[in-house]
């Protein structure tokens, strides 16, 4: 591995060897889109991610709640626990990144293009993927330039294992995420606004679960204040009847003692 880091850490070998990278992974993907459909294709893909996902952060917590039994029950702990815990959260943080930049719902300061109408939009979502390809590329390298360092110090961590084993997700995490904007800057119109569509409905759906409270507390205020006036309508209805009524029943009185 020594070898293999001293060859290609030169820029004039690292970035046309990632560029031949992203794009054989980016041939193989439209095949595979070609073949399977653009929508089975996403889906299988999303599948894949959560399975990750939720196998990182239930490992997580499995360690988390071992090392608490043993802590609080048997007064004792595995010392390895803790260095992995840290390394996990990194490792989901880079894989959660790359599923969040597949989908769009990266961080990112959407000021001008909400403002745009659809056309304008779509270019700059692709001129701002570009940018942010060229970025994770640099980092790439950055990345990879550590795991050089690391490799060659020959520092170990948990379990006598390299630290660099234990970090190399950070590579393959911007590299990921380069080719994923490289495939969103140069992927169809109907993707990309199947995409942003998505976003947008997600977006949608968690503004309307942070506010529920208010929602209900309208609501309710409404229908009371519609109980009220309809309760206030039929009590001055029962009113005024009870009143005619009574006044009818006294004229009828007067009449009788009158003709006595």
């Amino acid at each position: 591995m020594k070898e293999i880091f001293a060859a290609t850490s030169s820029p004039g070998v690292f970035y046309p060897l990632l560029v031949a990278l992203m794009l054989l992974w980016l041939g193989l993907r439209a095949l595979l889109r070609r073949k399977l459909g653009a929508e089975r294709w996403e889906a299988r893909v999303g599948t894949a991610e959560q399975v990750v996902l939720t196998i990182l952060i239930l490992g997580m917590i499995a360690l988390s709640m071992a090392q608490i039994v043993l802590r609080n029950f048997f007064h004792t702990g595995l010392i390895w626990i803790e260095p992995l815990l840290r390394h996990l959260v990194l490792w989901i943080g880079f894989t959660a990144a790359v599923v969040a930049t597949g989908r769009l719902r990266h961080i990112h300061m959407d000021v001008i293009g909400r403002l745009l109408p659809p056309g304008p939009r779509l270019f700059v979502t692709r001129a701002t993927s570009l940018v942010a390809a060229t970025v994770c590329v640099v980092l790439a390298r950055a990345a990879w330039l550590f795991l050089a360092d690391e490799q060659a110090f020959g520092t170990t961590g948990l379990l006598e294992i390299p630290v660099w084993m234990l970090t190399s997700v950070l590579f393959p995490g911007f590299a990921l995420m380069a080719a994923r904007f490289i495939a969103r800057a140069f992927g169809s119109t109907a993707t990309l606004q199947m995409i942003a569509a998505e976003r947008e409905q997600g977006e949608e759906e968690a503004a309307e679960a942070e506010a529920p409270g208010g929602a209900g507390r309208t609501g309710g205020a409404g229908e009371a204040g519609e109980a009220g006036e309809a309760g206030g309508a039929g009590g001055a209805g029962e009113a005024g009847e009870a009143r005619g009524a009574d006044g009818a029943g006294e004229a009828s009185r007067e009449g009788q003692r009158d003709g006595a």
